[in-house]
């Protein structure tokens, strides 16, 4: 007669003259389970509970508990809020529930494989997805997927053996002001009510999360610098207060003396609009604000800025573009792209580099040109 299992090591048991070997799991929402499997003999029976058991001693053990990818991103996309900034979770919750759920959902958790993930954004940049729409795909799934392996749902992640979608790259600098128009905007906007904002975007490269999160104590104008500690972000229409994007998002920057100008008289104008308003004015040191002093957000400055920019006649850019062209201004003018990093709070000088590969060669040119005339003046 076989001696009786040790606790905790399952069991075998005779059931339909056949052999039914046992044993309990802990998946990964810490749901104790019980697993079986029927077999012609003993023998069987006990090989494979002893094979079950080795896996589950090194913690090989996974059970999707029957969910459907479906079931398990709206569970996943529940706790988010709990997990990650609001901005982050809605930006998961918008991919999964307009791209993924719609073509995955149906899939069992446990059969999703990098196939289904390479199908489905092939799929999606067929219908004319761009490449930010395809990188949210994949990074949202990536990051459940990954999940759902951590927890015991599934063996291994299947978006990170998936093929990565070709992305077509984009030339930041193609669209982009010259420092002359640049100059030209800043002139035509000069009586706009808020002059000051659009100069000190145009004179350094903020982003607009960065600006709208602006206070007085932020900005010394005596020194003339500003530091950037915060930003603010749309979630579902409301916003949102945040750390910088980067750790090297949160910086200082110089100002010009035309800029510092510029930021005094919109100081007294926004006193103006404080007594005007009296006790309907918002509370807070908020630099950039409507009449009743509620800070101005990121989306309302990117409508606003298209508007001058159409009124104007000028080429039509965007903000972001508005800070590459602040950036690609300083670069044609030979400053050091470490500087250019530190100023615009990139995470790296290679990031820097990166985007702004295009306007490097000329000024490996112009540096070459220099060096001659330092060698061999005529």
């Amino acid at each position: 007669m076989e001696k009786r299992r040790p606790r905790g090591s399952g069991s075998i048991r005779p059931r339909g003259g056949r052999y039914e070997a046992t044993y309990s799991i802990t998946d990964g929402t810490s749901v104790r389970r019980r697993r079986s499997k029927s077999f012609a003999s003993r023998t069987g029976a006990r090989e494979w509970l002893t094979a079950k058991q080795a896996e589950v001693d090194v913690g090989k053990v996974f059970d999707a508990r029957g969910l459907t990818v479906g079931d398990y991103l709206k569970a996943w996309t529940d706790s988010l809020p709990d997990r990650v900034e609001a901005k982050t979770a809605s930006w998961y919750l918008w991919a999964t529930q307009k791209h993924i759920a719609p073509t995955l959902g149906r899939v069992p958790l446990e059969r999703l494989t990098p196939l289904d993930v390479g199908r489905l954004l092939s799929e999606k940049r067929a219908s004319g997805a761009g490449s930010t729409t395809l990188r949210a795909i994949r990074v949202t799934l990536g990051k459940a997927m990954g999940d759902a392996a951590r927890r015991g749902l599934i063996p291994t992640n299947p978006v990170a053996a998936a093929d990565r979608p070709k992305v077509v790259r984009i030339d930041a600098t193609v669209k982009v002001w010259t420092p002359e128009t640049i100059g030209a905007f800043i002139d035509t906007v000069r009586d706009d009510r808020l002059a000051g904002l659009w100069r000190t975007a145009a004179m350094t490269g903020l982003r607009r999360s960065e600006l709208c999160a602006l206070t007085w104590p932020d900005i010394d104008l005596d020194q003339a610098i500003l530091a950037v500690r915060q930003a603010v972000v749309m979630v579902n229409g409301h916003p949102h207060l945040k750390a910088p994007k980067t750790a090297k998002s949160r910086r200082s920057v110089d100002l010009d003396r035309a800029t510092v100008a510029a930021l005094k008289g919109w100081r007294r104008r926004q006193l103006e609009e404080r007594l005007l308003a009296s006790e309907a004015w918002h509370g807070g040191a908020w630099v950039f604000t409507d009449q009743l002093g509620r800070p101005v957000n990121p989306e309302w400055i990117g409508k606003r800025f298209r508007i001058l920019v159409a009124e104007s006649g000028l080429p039509t850019i965007t903000m972001r573009q508005l800070r590459h062209s602040h950036a690609t201004a300083l670069l044609r003018a030979g400053v050091h792209p470490k500087v250019v990093q530190e100023r615009l709070g990139h995470s790296s000088i290679g990031v820097t580099l990166d985007i702004y590969s295009s306007v490097l060669p000329t000024m490996q040119r112009e540096a070459v040109e220099r060096l001659v005339a330092l060698i061999e003046p005529r």
